[in-house]
């Protein structure tokens, strides 16, 4: 049998479902059906029609990709041989992430797609030469990614957990590249982005970068036309003492813009300053990162909304301009040092204000093109689960002897939870969003149930889980249950008709996470945080949740898409190119720092706000269709950048006893953006306005309004002309 079996997988020209040569013998049980009529999401498609190479075959994983194109692995090493990737070409590692040898993206190539790859400290090199172009790199660990002298232009790097070296100082240049959760620790530098002036770098785009404990220096920057990093978190720099730089070093820059700058460093073994800029203008939203060594130098022109912390002027004769606004809880707006508290008319000083303000429009990131998910069983699922075969057996001795359920195409239906640990061994594959699924036979039970574990994650692929009471459950309750849950990625899995997709019940925490391609369909609540209550300052039933992105994921119909009310404060999560439709709310949040909506949509909400949070960034959305009876936003301080609010409601609410804060840039607004105040339990609202268009309130749409205690200022009074400056490209 194994030999006919060997026979038929390299007689074959494509495969798209050939998981079965790996079956010596026929399964105890099978599907209860087959799914007929519904197909995979389009990347689930590609990932299975991909060659499937064996890894007793790993020798000719070279060989593989020269002839198919497109190749996938099996879980476990495949390292040995180092391999070239070229133009069209596809590897994608198993959900476990296959670990493999170095790799060489080839000159001049264009589409090659590598993903789900344990590297092992190896490297991953884009060839010197030929441009590359429009490559995807996602989800690699321990990698070092390297181009020297290398010309990139717009190539998408997701989920990289490792050193990123881009070094074109002599030669070559990168241009207009994605950099999407980048994740490094221990090693020094963890990111190098270095150009020259004569082939200019420009237009790269860091979105969520954790530079966590590096032995020495974090980043190496110098001689970029421009940069702009969203997003960035770093722990204790220079921990052992064997850099001599500030955290974020930026030398020879042109514009250089950051946002959402925050983390800590009490601990490391030499003291250095969380920043030393060198750039023509710099400009920082949301910087609460600071030490009492950070360095602008005497160029910079330095544009500042709400931070905390000055800084030292580097040497020489000072030519920049300070245009500051609310630095310390100030609630001013400040130019070189002098508070404006009435309209500018120095023409010279509007003219360089204006210029700053405006920069130069560039192409928005492109919108994400939703798929229709699938839906395998139809509107009759629950009463065509009415007498099935209980399989929850079959499925627990798949992991328990396995360590991981590989199902093949079908309709499962159990009984009772499936126990998976916490280990990095054990979890549940299937065949594709439409083309396996696991459904309870009852409400009553978590579908799967992690028990053991800690530190560490689990795995989980290609399903649709559907009924029971919830898709997975992680708890821990007397003592018994489960810790932290870190680094895993869990894609393409749909959670339909559940009270919650994902419940997280007083564990200690979500660390450092990619969750991609998730669905949640008509869950009362997507994912749902829930910690003990009241706190007693023990994280360790906080189900806390730290820099963990939802990466493409679709909120359907949920009550509430995710609700997030924390006890020890949840830290640079981040949801992109996500769709947030139907429900009362999308995000039920509380004590965050730094959460960050990019690129997303939210649509035909009907509670009493879109969104409630302590603190919320929201950069290149778009809110339409949505009835809010309160306000769209509920919260203390946003941060809004690029975005299109298109609903009458009005924009904000005010917060009992507390005072709010709310900036405002590029941005398009048609609803109320003044906040009320409707009795002395409630305090004035301050704002920033930045080049935005608010239809409701013509007199605050100029191009540079602050707002303090509810007395606004117009300081720049000319008509705003607002496009998206953060997630660009040149």
């Amino acid at each position: 049998m194994k030999k006919l079996l060997f026979f038929l997988l390299f007689t074959t020209v494509v495969f798209s479902q050939n998981y079965e040569y790996a079956i010596e013998e026929a399964p105890a049980t099978v599907p209860e059906e087959p799914i007929t009529g519904v197909n995979n999401q389009l990347e689930e498609i590609e990932y299975f029609k991909a060659y499937l190479l064996p890894l007793a075959q790993k020798g000719t994983l070279q060989a593989a990709l020269d002839k198919y194109g497109s190749v996938r692995l099996e879980r476990g090493d495949y390292s040995g041989v180092d391999i070239v990737m070229k133009t069209n070409q596809r590897l994608y590692g198993h959900p476990t992430l296959s670990k493999v040898s170095n790799i060489k993206i080839a000159a001049g190539s264009t589409n090659v797609h590598i993903e789900q790859l344990n590297l092992g400290d190896r490297t991953v090199t884009f060839e010197a030469g030929a441009a590359i172009t429009n490559c995807v790199l996602k989800t690699l660990r321990y990698v070092y990614i390297s181009a020297v002298g290398t010309k990139l232009d717009n190539n998408e790097l997701i989920n990289i957990g490792g050193q990123i070296k881009f070094d074109c100082s002599a030669s070559g240049y990168f241009r207009n590249n994605k950099i999407i959760k980048h994740q490094a620790q221990s090693i020094s530098n963890q990111l190098v982005m270095k150009g020259n002036s004569t082939t200019p770098s420009y237009g790269n785009v860091n979105l969520h970068s954790n530079y966590l404990t590096p032995a020495g220096d974090a980043t190496d920057i110098d001689g970029l036309q421009s940069a702009t990093f969203v997003g960035v978190d770093s722990e204790g720099w220079n921990l052992n003492g064997q850099g001599t730089k500030a955290m974020f070093t930026a030398k020879n820059m042109g514009n250089l813009k950051i946002t959402d700058f925050g983390g800590g460093n009490a601990y490391s073994a030499v003291q250095t300053g969380s920043y030393d800029i060198d750039a023509q203008n710099v400009f920082f939203l949301n910087k609460y990162l600071r030490t009492s060594n950070d360095i602008i130098s005497a160029r910079t022109n330095m544009f500042l909304i709400d931070g905390e912390g000055t800084y030292k002027r580097g040497s020489g004769t000072v030519t920049g301009f300070d245009l500051l606004g609310n630095l310390d809880k100030s609630n001013a707006v400040k130019y070189n040092g002098v508070e404006q508290t009435s309209t500018i008319t120095n023409s010279a000083v509007v003219s360089t204000i204006s210029n700053t303000i405006l920069g130069t429009k560039y192409t928005p990131w492109a919108r994400h093109s939703w798929e229709t998910l699938p839906d395998p069983l139809g509107p009759n699922w629950k009463t065509e689960r009415t007498g099935k075969t209980d399989q929850t057996a079959y499925i627990q001795n798949l992991i328990d002897t396995k360590g991981i359920a590989e199902l093949p195409e079908g309709t499962f239906y159990i009984g009772s939870t499936l126990k998976v640990h916490l280990d990095g061994n054990h979890g549940i594959i299937g065949q594709g969003t439409g083309k396996t699924v696991i459904v309870g036979l009852k409400d009553d039970f978590p579908l799967i149930t992690l028990d053991t574990g800690t530190d560490t994650n689990f795995i989980l692929a290609y399903l649709t889980l559907q009924g029971g009471s919830v898709g997975i459950y992680a708890a821990k309750k007397s003592g018994v249950g489960i810790g932290q849950i870190a680094y895993t990625n869990i894609r393409f899995i749909t959670f339909r008709d559940q009270t919650y997709g994902i419940h997280m019940y007083q564990i200690m925490g979500l660390d450092n996470n990619f969750f991609e391609y998730l669905g949640f369909v008509n869950c009362n609540k997507g994912l749902f945080q829930e910690p003990l209550l009241p706190y007693a300052g023990d994280y360790n039933t906080s189900s806390y949740v730290d820099k963990t992105m939802f990466y493409r994921n679709q909120f359907i119909n949920c009550s509430t898409a995710m609700s997030m009310q924390a006890t020890r404060p949840d830290n640079l999560n981040a949801w992109v190119d996500c769709k947030f439709d139907k429900g009362q709310t999308a995000l039920d949040m509380g004590a965050q720092n730094y959460p960050i909506i990019a690129n997303c949509d939210f649509s035909n909400f009907t509670g009493t706000s879109v969104i409630n949070s302590n603190s919320i960034s929201i950069y290149s959305s778009k809110f339409y269709n949505n009835t809010s009876s309160n306000a769209t936003l509920n919260a203390m301080i946003t941060y809004i950048e690029g975005c299109t609010f298109s609903d009458s409601s009005k924009m904000f609410a005010p917060v009992m006893y507390n005072s709010t804060f709310h900036y405002i840039l590029n941005s398009t607004v048609k609803g109320d953006v003044v906040v009320a105040k409707p009795s002395n339990l409630y305090y004035d609202s301050s704002a920033i306005y930045v080049n935005s268009t608010l239809s409701a309130n013509p007199t605050l749409s100029k191009l540079l309004v602050n707002v303090k205690v509810g007395v606004p200022t117009v300081i720049i009074n000319t008509t705003p002309n607002p496009y998206p400056q953060f997630l660009v490209t040149q």
